[in-house]
């Protein structure tokens, strides 16, 4: 687990100037150890502009993928928080 939490750290200032990210997390399974991470964008265009960036695409090998990773893209219905600054 330190390995990986190194990982996030070497490669979280990378995110900080993707337009449109508002919030990533770093999340592990602790049933399974399988980690990952959770964007919330301003927008699909945004989202969709990063998955083709390059950053985007070094996720596999910089986290040394074993299988394709589970991706699913989720809308926003409702937020708890109305204040942008509570999402950041």
């Amino acid at each position: 687990m330190e390995e990986i939490l190194e990982r996030f750290k070497r490669r979280s200032d990378k995110y900080r100037n993707v337009k449109g990210l508002l919030q990533k997390l770093y999340v592990r399974d602790v049933s399974t150890g399988h980690v990952g991470g959770i964007y919330v964008f301003e927008s699909k265009e945004n989202l969709e502009a990063f998955r083709n960036s390059d950053l985007a695409k070094s996720i596999g090998e910089a986290y040394k993928f074993l299988e394709p990773p589970m991706t699913k893209t989720l809308e926003v219905v409702k937020v708890l928080f109305e204040e942008k600054e509570r999402i950041v």
